[in-house]
């Protein structure tokens, strides 16, 4: 294992030839002596600190200053690491306008045999300026259908904003987000493609009013994933229900909650505000329970067609014990085909 400081990558760890006996190399810390002394600053044209290719358990990123670098702030790529912690850092600005994706925290499993588990991202101010593909967090596994490699993650009490996604998980199997305050995301706050068993709780998905008519919406979009809960968060639009802000990209949504070819996803004890032209957008999914929540839109100027709607075939969904507001048209809108049971609400008007 080499740890090394050069111009295009701040902090290096690569894989060595001669490998430990025990198959893993001993763990890095930065901000440790094994990093010589502290890494309390470190920005450069490449990444900020570069797992690349790698076999080793136990590595730490804390106290860090970790910004500018384009080509990732923190980046795990083609390894096969074991308990990682990012904590209690400051990891800004860290994308490339001209690439094709750019990420502040990057683990990325796609390559074959690579694999990231047990890991922590914790405490940090994670924040970037919008860039096509680019994330504050990202977490790609491999095909769900062979094995996701990317899993046993915990995303908690981190502020995370400005980008294109802000929290990005693709083919991911057991992760928590939790606690965080996630916002300014110009495609969404938060985006969950062919993952299962994610728990996502007591987050706020919210935007800056202080610069007025320049908003950014909110959204969270759930995607051909199964057994996913949802609870105990905020989620509030933006003023306007679409971007105000000079540059940003057209937002195309059907709700400020989507939930598309989706089984098994329980959202309960949420606060979803303000969405349009849907609160809550059910498509071509079964067994997704919508309980104990508040839809409504606030605004004087209704912008929401119906505070819930489901379109396409399902089977299994319910709608109950909700304080849903009426819409332009319903309360509830639902497709023949898409399986709803829709119990005691209450509903404007009721």
């Amino acid at each position: 294992m080499r740890l090394s400081a050069g111009r295009d990558d701040a902090v290096h760890v690569c894989r060595r030839a001669a490998a430990a006996a025990s198959g893993r190399n001993p763990p890095p810390s930065a901000g440790a002596e094994r990093a010589g002394d502290s890494l309390p600053h470190l920005h450069n044209r490449g990444v900020g600190i570069f797992l690349d290719h790698v076999n080793l358990h136990q590595a730490i990123v804390t106290g860090c200053h970790v910004s500018y670098c384009r080509g990732g702030g923190i980046k795990v790529a083609g390894s096969e690491v074991r308990n990682l912690q990012i904590t209690g850092n400051d990891i800004e600005y860290n994308y490339d306008p001209q690439a094709p994706a750019s990420a502040d925290v990057w683990i990325d499993c796609s390559e074959e045999g690579s694999t990231v588990r047990e890991g922590t991202i914790v405490g940090n101010t994670i924040q970037a300026k919008y860039s096509p593909g680019g994330a504050n967090v990202r977490i790609i596994g491999q095909h769900p259908q062979v094995n996701h490699r990317a899993g046993l993650w915990t995303i908690s009490n981190n502020l995370v904003g400005s980008q294109e996604i802000n929290v990005h998980l693709a083919a991911c199997r057991g992760v928590t987000v939790s606690g965080n305050v996630i916002y300014s995301g110009h495609v969404r706050n938060l985006q969950l493609d062919g993952s299962r068993n994610i728990v996502l709780a007591a987050n706020c998905f919210d935007h800056n009013p202080d610069y007025g008519e320049q908003e950014l919406c909110t959204g969270v979009r759930l995607a051909d994933s199964h057994d996913v809960v949802l609870s105990g968060s905020l989620v509030h639009d933006c003023q306007a229900g679409r971007h105000t802000v000079a540059g940003a990209p057209e937002l195309v949504r059907e709700g400020l909650l989507e939930i598309v070819r989706c089984r098994r996803v329980a959202v309960s004890g949420c606060e979803v505000l303000d969405g349009a032209p849907h609160g809550i957008y059910v498509e071509e999914s079964e067994d997704v329970s919508i309980t104990g929540c508040t839809v409504l839109d606030s605004r004087l100027e209704k912008k929401s067609t119906a505070a819930i709607c489901f379109r396409g075939t399902g089977r299994g969904n319910l709608v109950s014990g909700n304080r849903l507001g009426a819409g332009a048209e319903s309360a509830v809108e639902a497709d023949a085909a898409a399986g709803v049971r829709v119990g005691e609400n209450w509903t404007d008007g009721s």
